[in-house]
């Protein structure tokens, strides 16, 4: 992605976080009906991130709701420590993985001393090649990791989210979400690699 576009993005989200603000000061005000346009802004957003998560069309739309209550109900704590859209992206996170838990989703772990045998050039082979076969192994491997991966996969590569934004919606450190997202390419490489071998039995 180059600079230049980077740029407008932070361009464009500050002026999203100032709307926010403004939206947020009218709702706490008694407009409560301005919600609506922060539901209409974001709600794509975070059904895009819950879906990713839990896997159902349904049960992301439900969890999405369930996010935008949570909100809405504690819009007078947000304190902006972060922006809203990250704010409401923790939410949604906590909010799926407290679903995920209920259902008891067990992610088997992954050797770690497999994990450190690929190199940074073997992931990068694998998973810059764009083609639909290759696109389609990916969107599989990315069920295979657990939720805290492929959170930090999806607001990294697909929402364009920094590591601190990551850290604060996971509640870890910038440099836990470095090394996660680092070792998260090696990880989907594995994957990649155990699906075409499951593909060829």
């Amino acid at each position: 992605m180059c600079v230049t576009f980077r740029k407008k993005v932070h361009q464009k989200d500050r002026m999203a976080r100032k709307d926010d603000a403004k939206i947020i000061r009218q709702v706490l005000g008694g407009e409560t009906q301005a919600f609506a346009e922060l539901l209409e802004r974001y709600g794509a957003k975070v059904y895009g991130l819950v879906v990713r998560l839990v896997g159902t069309d349904a049960e992301a739309e439900e969890l999405t709701q369930d996010t935008f209550v949570q909100a809405y109900t504690h819009l007078a704590d947000f304190r902006a420590e972060a922006d809203f859209a990250t704010w409401l992206y923790r939410i949604a996170y906590n909010t799926a993985l407290m679903h995920l838990r209920s259902r008891r989703v067990v992610t088997l772990p992954m050797d770690e001393r497999l994990v450190d045998s690929v190199t940074d050039e073997m992931a990068d082979s694998a998973l810059s090649e764009a083609t639909e076969e290759r696109i389609a192994l990916l969107e599989e491997a990315l069920k295979r990791l657990s939720p805290p991966d492929r959170t930090a996969v999806t607001l990294f590569y697909f929402e364009d989210r920094t590591a601190r934004e990551i850290a604060f919606i996971l509640g870890t450190s910038v440099s836990n979400v470095t090394t996660r997202l680092h070792r998260v390419r090696k990880r989907l490489y594995l994957l990649i690699k155990q699906l075409e071998h499951e593909q060829e039995r």
